[in-house]
């Protein structure tokens, strides 16, 4: 009995010393470590190809013309052209902002992209851009668009300060719509009118109306309620927000284009890798415009509904004779004199890029024959 209790303790001791040298054999510690190393490199790997999300904040709707013509592509352009490296949301209804503050909450990095007009930000760097939302500047999205685009090479570095630029181009013509029927020149006096801005409001005043500032997420209720009358916008919106219920009545003559830009958070444009920074300035950025630009042409082919629509709402859609449309037009010169000395009082030369931008139009076609 002793000895097999001997022989036992002995097989024991032997197991617990093999287990022991096992632990510090070199060749085990070394296959330990490749292991581990392994392991790392998966996740740094894995790190590296991690998924980088572009939030984009659109004050339309999803169902709007311009975010199905123009985020919605882009959206899956990136997405393709990134091989998924980088992925947009694309928040809808201004979930995230207002129309008024895109340039300073790009800035700010509440979201990483969005579309500036013009016109909501005509006291700070996108002044210059501002005459382009001049009235009876153009007729033509594409052309008007083009104009701008060669004007404000110019004035680039005062313009995006702080932001990256993706694009620069002329939403569709803004008409002018009433909640009854445009028959002369004249009809606006004493009409509250929408206005955005103030030459939106000098202009408004010199066509005889009351200039009423509405935001453009009320326009609907504002009409309904009579807090206005009239509006001067596009026809998308027109279609869009269903404002031909409330004001089916509209002159099928532009009035104004209203300049915009896609821009970008600078410091998310920065935190891109090399590779995707040039894709977004060679192809991604210009692909926005493009997308932008075709938009414009693409609503103003649907003209023809949009008459379609008006008229089964009740309403009448006018057109001015050439004598009546220069009555309308002679309104505007002051507001363009006005754009020189606004420019003049924020440190530019008012007369001098008045100069250029009225000769890049006429170089192009657009006589502008009611400043003469």
């Amino acid at each position: 009995m002793i000895f097999h209790k001997k022989v036992l303790f002995f097989v024991v001791l032997s197991l617990l010393l093999l287990g022991l040298a096992a632990c510090n054999d070199p060749a085990t510690n070394v296959n330990e470590d490749a292991d581990t190393s392994s392991e790392t490199k998966t996740e740094d790997t894995s790190n590296s190809e991690e998924t980088i999300e572009l939030v984009v904040n659109s004050w339309f709707a999803s169902n709007a013309q311009l975010a199905q013509n123009v985020w919605v592509p882009w959206e899956e352009y990136v997405e393709e052209e990134t091989d998924g490296r980088v992925e947009v949301t694309v928040h809808f209804n201004g979930a995230l902002g207002d129309s008024t503050t895109v340039l300073e909450d790009v800035k700010s990095g509440l979201y990483d992209v969005g579309m500036a007009l013009t016109m909501y930000h005509q006291d700070i760097e996108l002044f210059p851009a501002t005459i382009g939302d001049l009235p009876f500047a153009g007729e033509d999205p594409t052309l008007s668009s083009y104009i701008m685009q060669e004007f404000t090479k110019k004035y680039e570095d005062m313009i995006w300060e702080d932001v990256v630029p993706m694009g620069v181009g002329a939403p569709p013509p803004r008409y002018l719509y009433s909640t009854s029927p445009i028959e002369s020149p004249e009809h606006l006096s004493n009409i509250p009118t929408r206005v955005s801005g103030e030459l939106d409001a000098l202009m408004i005043q010199n066509m005889g109306g009351v200039p009423t500032e509405v935001a453009f997420e009320e326009l609907y209720n504002s009409l309904d309620k009579g807090i206005i009358e009239a509006y001067i916008s596009t026809h998308d919106v027109f279609t869009g927000l269903s404002l031909y219920d409330v004001s089916p009545n509209f002159l099928d003559q532009p009035i104004t284009f209203t300049q915009a830009s896609g821009v970008m958070n600078q410091d998310f444009y920065q935190s891109l890798p090399d590779d995707l920074q040039t894709l977004f300035d060679e192809k991604l950025n210009p692909k926005w415009e493009e997308l932008f630009v075709e938009n414009s042409r693409k609503v103003m082919d649907t003209n023809d509904e949009v008459i379609q629509q008006a008229e089964e709402a009740g309403g009448e859609v006018t057109t001015f004779t050439d004598e009546d449309l220069l009555t309308l037009q002679s309104t505007a010169i002051p507001v363009w004199e006005e754009w020189i000395e606004m420019a003049n009082s924020k440190g530019y030369a008012g007369e001098e890029m008045m100069e250029e931008y009225v000769n890049i139009s006429r170089e192009n076609g657009v006589e502008l024959e009611f400043l003469d």
